[in-house]
């Protein structure tokens, strides 16, 4: 088999630390890491055309060549305005990075595509939280704007796309119930949670013992909820502090509000923004992390703590209990009970904590970035256009 040219979106890597950003970051590290057992020679042409300044220098985005796969970064500091003016006259974006070759590919990392004019394309849908069950845009866990935005970038990337990427089976079920997918069309690929390294921990800053939260500040994340169920923790006469590692997203100020008329805000610590080294040491010395979060495309946080052999409590909606399998402690989200129910239960009792802390370590060890650069490479090598 020759040489198979994929391109892929590669500007969310650049600029975002979170989400979507660190997804695209560690699959093209994954992929380039990837052996001649593993796949045949690939060359991957990034798109990463944006004004911003990239945040992460050539070693933490993990570029350049592996054993099999050839990781080629085109970059070109424009405005997107300005992009998407140029793109259309240059062919689109497989025309300027040659992968209007016969047999490319072109990946759209996220909702925001790029225009296409010669490859077939895939497109990675990462929820579908921005639909209602009618599969109309709405629904409380987003801005009608934006929900509206992304429907029609949906529907446009199911019409235009040869095949549909999604993280989980549950986002793919639902993207085939609601925008009504043939489910052939729909693959799930999954994602990894083994990129953030083990810590020093006889470095590690002192703090008294602490429930950890990470995730952007919005209402579907349910930091209301959390921070009442924190408030009876803090009236059992537990000495646990609550911190909470997210920046502000839509209606954080009700958070905000909440937090600032709490009894127990003195415990709470919002920290908006965390180095990767800080958040790490966050992770690998917490007593708890709590995610009871109303609904879920993949949760990574929690993943990311049982890679780091922490207790979880987390929500029993949506992906989560795919994710996370059986070693998590499942609440349902919208019972502050048994939110404090379940974290009450981790805090106390040590025994029931080791085991859920064991568990937590093997779950996580299934999902490695290297599974997911294979799974996607095995998507993409079943469209005829990349067949040679």
């Amino acid at each position: 088999m020759s040489s198979k040219i994929i391109g892929l979106d590669y500007r969310p890597a650049l600029v975002n630390g979170e989400g979507i950003g660190r997804a695209t970051r560690e699959l093209v590290r994954a992929l380039v890491e990837l052996t001649g057992d593993e796949t045949d020679h690939v060359n991957l042409e990034l798109f990463g055309w944006t004004l911003a300044a990239s945040k992460f220098n050539t070693s933490e985005l993990g570029l350049g060549a592996g054993p099999c796969v050839t990781a080629n970064l085109h970059r070109l500091r424009i405005p997107s305005r300005l992009t998407k003016l140029v793109l259309p006259i240059l062919g689109g974006a497989d025309g300027v990075l040659g992968a209007s070759s016969p047999g490319a590919i072109f990946h759209h990392t996220q909702p925001n595509r790029l225009p296409i004019r010669f490859a077939r394309q895939t497109t990675m849908l990462w929820d579908a939280i921005y639909l209602d069950e009618k599969g109309q845009p709405g629904g409380p866990w987003v801005e009608l704007a934006t929900a509206m935005s992304m429907s029609e970038s949906a529907r446009k990337a199911a019409k235009d796309s040869d095949l549909i990427l999604t993280p989980t089976d549950f986002v793919r079920n639902d993207l085939i119930q609601k925008l009504g997918l043939a489910p052939s069309k729909v693959v799930t690929v999954g994602l990894g949670c083994d990129h953030l390294p083990q810590p020093d921990l006889s470095v590690f800053h002192t703090r008294p013992p602490f429930v950890l939260t990470v995730c952007r500040v919005d209402p579907r994340k349910n930091h209301i909820a959390m921070l009442r169920a924190f408030e009876r923790i803090v009236n059992e006469n537990l000495p646990h502090h609550w911190i909470v590692a997210g920046p502000e997203g839509w209606r954080s100020d009700e958070f905000g509000r909440a937090l600032e008329n709490s009894p127990a805000k003195e415990r709470v610590h919002w920290l908006r923004e965390v180095p990767e080294d800080e958040l790490v040491e966050l992770y690998a010395t917490c007593d708890a992390f709590l995610f009871a979060s109303h609904a879920e495309g993949f949760g990574l946080p929690p993943l990311e703590a049982m890679h780091f052999g922490r207790a979880v409590v987390a929500s029993n909606t949506t992906c989560l209990p795919e994710v996370l399998g059986d070693a998590f402690v499942p609440v349902e989200p919208t019972s502050e009970e048994a939110i404090f129910e379940g974290l009450f239960k981790v805090l106390t009792r040590p025994a029931f904590a080791a085991d859920l802390r064991a568990k937590a370590v093997k779950q996580a060890a299934k999902h490695t970035w290297r599974e997911a650069a294979k799974r996607h490479l095995f998507a993409w090598e079943q469209s005829p256009s990349v067949r040679t």
